[in-house]
Order: structure tokens, then sequence, then C-alpha cells
């Protein structure tokens, strides 16, 4: 009787301890960082969330039961609307298929990642892909980037619009303008290192001296520029 109730009371105290787990045992690591975690597991909160240098600020997040029982953790982030701070949805998650981002819907600014070119936010809608062993596996949804208007006479008021793709153990994001004059492909690393290299079509002489400022060089056809980094 006495070695029952000390199981049962084990058995409690492990239930307990899952149950009432803080969420920051499972947010920190690979380059995952925040200002301040709060809550459980099951329902929490993260301030000034970072993946590397790529801001998403603050998130509620809760972890997802039934992806455990595959043998992964998913953790579910979301954010409402509000002013000058778009919603995010969207989940990550790790297991033994490998790490991946799930049906992501945000708008995230990434001037910093790519100045002196003049990005300004990265959306994503439906966006999911997952890496395993290193390599791009899968992925899809859309992607647009947006610019600002510091570069005179580049009109990228729409954007450059694509969908994302695995090229060979990289994701790639082909991005094209309205225009189909002016390219971006960002390749993303499983280590977290990227590269992009914009390619603006035609003669565009008038804009020669703005676009050398911007890091661009003059090639076959038009002008590129090339850059790499890490989240």
């Amino acid at each position: 009787m006495k070695r029952r109730f000390v199981i049962a009371s084990v058995a409690a105290l492990a239930v307990a301890t899952i149950l009432f787990m803080p969420l920051r045992t499972i947010v920190a690591g690979d380059g995952v960082t925040a200002r301040k975690v709060d809550g459980i597991i099951w329902d929490g909160s993260i301030r000034d969330l970072r993946l590397g240098k790529l801001p998403l600020g603050d998130v509620n997040a809760r972890l997802l039961l039934s992806p455990l029982f595959m043998g992964r953790v998913e953790i579910l982030l979301s954010r409402g609307n509000a002013q000058y701070v778009p919603g995010i949805t969207g989940s990550v998650s790790r297991g033994i298929s490998g790490v991946s981002v799930n049906n992501l819907s945000a708008t995230l600014p990434v001037g910093a990642l790519f100045a002196p070119f003049p990005a300004e936010n990265i959306q994503f809608e439906g966006f999911s892909a997952r890496f395993a062993a290193g390599k791009c596996m899968d992925a899809g949804g859309q992607v647009r980037l947006t610019l600002s208007d510091t570069m005179p006479g580049l009109n990228l008021q729409n954007g450059m619009l694509g969908q994302p793709r695995c090229d060979g153990a990289q994701l790639l994001l082909p991005l094209v303008s309205q225009s189909a004059m002016e390219r971006t492909d960002i390749r993303l690393s499983a280590d977290g290192s990227y590269t992009v290299a914009v390619t603006l079509d035609a003669d565009r002489g008038d804009q020669a001296a703005v676009l050398n400022i911007a890091g661009f060089r003059p090639v076959a056809g038009g002008y590129r520029l090339d850059q790499k980094g890490r989240f």
C-alpha cells in the first residue's frame, strides 16, 4: 500500500512539473533570445522575441499538445494587429523530422539586415519551411519584400513577390517586382547564414550615382547588389 502511494505521489509530482513548467525552459537557444518570458508552457508571453538579428517583438506563446505524440515540440506564436505593429500567427517546431516554421503570417522589419539596400519589411503569408540534417526539405506559401522610397527613380511601391522553395540545401526566396525588371534572390542556410542578390535590369545611367552609393555595381544588362550575413 505504501509503495503504491509513493508511486502515485511521484507520478502526480511529475505531471504537475510538466503542467506548470515555465515557458522560458523551452524558448531559449539556437539564436532565439527574449527580454522577458512569462507564464507556463501552455499559456505564456514573450517580450522582445528575436530570431538572431530578426525582431519579432512581443508575442503570446503556448506549447501544442498533439505534436508531442509525434516526437515534435511545437510552439504556437500569436499577436493581434495593433497600430504600427502588425499581427503574427504561426508556429515553430523541432523534432526527429527537423526544424520547421509552419503557416507563418507576419510582417517583419529587415532594414537593418539588408542595409544599404532600402529594404523595409518582409511579409510572410502562409509561409512554411522545414530543415533536416542541415538541408532545406520543403517550403511553401508567399513572401513579399517591401522597400522604402529612399532610392530615387526606383519604383517598387508594390514590392517584390515570390513563392519560397528549396534550392539544393538552401531555402530560396525568389522575389520579382511587378514589372519583372527587378529581382531579389534571398538564400537561407540551416546555420543562419544568408545571401542576398538584387538584380536591376536595363540601363539606369541616370541613377548610377545613387545605385553606387547603395552598393550596386554595373553588370551586363543592368546593376547588381550582393550581400551576405547571418541572422
